[in-house]
């Protein structure tokens, strides 16, 4: 059996989103930052056949939404909501953004509020497997594994380990090389970092609307 990959696509084959709007059932459950009221983006959905993973019930989806701060049509924070030990002293110098990522139920309707600053423009995931030409490749680079981290589920990026405890699965990773693809506007969305999802593998006895996880991000 080979490596998959995941890769930028413009038709939707069931996995994943990034960008667009957010496919909830009521405008209510959509996060806003906690001091300003201003509705969260959307980065990226993944429903419950994204890669395998058995506890995100069927018909649900996870979502990521982040608050980030812009200055002169650049993204200039990134939103954190979990730093590894050695980057906390520089964190606390930057006004963070904040970040959620949100148990829903799957509606039959995107919905996208006129009020949402700058979306990301809507794109989608996709798998395809790994060449023997890009296999050797990842092998051969220490500093790579972007690809195989992806598919494997496991951070390979991460410049320190996590030692997460047995409730969170490490889901997907994505950088700004990928908003960038997307949408040249919206690269450094990440600080220049790389953000990783992990979803809580409770979230089969979790309500619409509860906070399934967590979004890391991590500068390179």
């Amino acid at each position: 059996m080979g490596i998959n990959q995941i890769i930028l696509s413009e038709q939707d084959h069931n996995l994943g989103q990034i960008g667009g709007g957010a496919w909830l059932t009521d405008l209510d459950l959509w996060p806003k930052h906690p001091q300003t009221g201003q509705l969260m983006l959307p980065v990226i959905t993944m429903n419950s056949t994204f890669l395998g993973v058995p506890f995100i019930p069927s018909g649900m989806a996870l979502t990521v939404f982040v608050c980030v701060e812009r200055n002169e049509e650049t993204y200039t924070r990134s939103s954190v909501r979990k730093l590894t030990v050695h980057q906390q002293s520089e964190m606390e110098k930057l006004q963070l953004g904040h970040s959620c990522v949100l148990l829903h139920t799957l509606a039959t309707s995107e919905l996208t509020p006129a009020t949402l600053v700058d979306p990301i423009p809507r794109t989608y995931i996709a798998q395809q497997p790994l060449t023997p030409e890009q296999m050797e490749e990842e092998l051969e680079d220490l500093d790579s594994g972007a690809g195989i981290s992806k598919a494997l589920g496991r951070p390979a990026w991460l410049q320190d380990p996590l030692y997460e405890s047995p409730r969170y699965y490490f889901l997907a990773q994505l950088i700004d090389a990928d908003i960038a693809k997307i949408s040249s506007r919206h690269e450094g969305i990440f600080g220049g970092g790389i953000g990783y999802i992990f979803a809580d593998n409770r979230a089969k006895k979790m309500k619409e609307g509860e906070v399934g996880g967590y979004f890391l991000v991590q500068f390179t």
